[in-house]
């Protein structure tokens, strides 16, 4: 099944052991970088270790699992956090991959001194080669706005937005529609960090949309606080 597994990595974060009275401009920041005597790089070694677990493809769970990890000083892995989940022992499987990964790392520097950095991982599982994520959540996201406007079931929406999400966690207009349906059922700190993740992506310019909906979201009750979020 590792065939059905394709990678990605990016950072999206950077050092965040500078000194707080240093002029930004006058730091030169380089990412840390994974190292290994048989493997070029980061996804080499996911691809050649990473299991696509059984119970997860009986229950039809695909997507793209995005993690984040921080690189220490001494080139060692901590402080993994599961930023997007396709299913828990998805989560586990990729999560102990990285955990083999300590020590394998050439730290990032600033200035020249290393310093403690956050890298992130996307991993995506697909069942089938043939499956197009894209097409999936744009299906998933037109029964979400007809739960959500038609049917008014704010509820039922968020799961298929979640499904969206789940998918292509990445994209702009699916991170501010669940944002603003968790909203609407007064998941005010949920649609927050939507919203923060959304904001993050856009300033590390690593997110683009996919998706395309005619539906105006902007007379939900979040809208006005998304707006001041993303462009805080």
């Amino acid at each position: 099944m590792k065939t059905t597994i394709i990678f990605a990595i990016s950072m999206l974060v950077a050092a965040f052991a500078f000194g707080q009275n240093q002029d930004l401009q006058e730091i030169k920041v380089t990412s840390p970088q994974f190292k290994s005597e048989f493997f070029q790089n980061i996804n080499d070694f996911l691809l050649s270790g990473v299991e696509y677990p059984v119970e997860s493809l009986r229950a039809g769970n695909e997507g793209t699992e995005v993690i984040q990890f921080v690189v220490t000083p001494k080139g060692n892995v901590t402080d993994i956090v599961v930023i997007n989940s396709v299913s828990e022992i998805i989560d586990m499987e990729v999560t102990r991959i990285l955990e083999i990964t300590n020590g394998m790392w050439i730290p990032g520097t600033a200035n020249s001194e290393p310093v403690a950095m956050e890298k992130e991982v996307s991993v995506v599982f697909k069942i089938s080669q043939k499956s197009d994520f894209v097409a999936k959540a744009k299906s998933n996201l037109e029964y979400g706005n007809k739960m959500l406007f038609v049917n008014n079931r704010p509820e039922k929406a968020l799961k298929f937005f979640d499904k969206c999400v789940t998918l292509l966690p990445n994209d702009e207009t699916l991170l501010a529609v669940r944002g603003l349906c968790k909203y609407e059922i007064g998941d005010n700190e949920g649609a927050k960090r939507d919203w923060n993740r959304l904001k993050i992506l856009t300033e590390k310019n690593t997110s683009e949309s996919l998706i395309e909906t005619a539906v105006n979201y902007t007379k939900l009750n979040g809208y006005p606080e998304l707006i001041t979020i993303v462009n805080k």
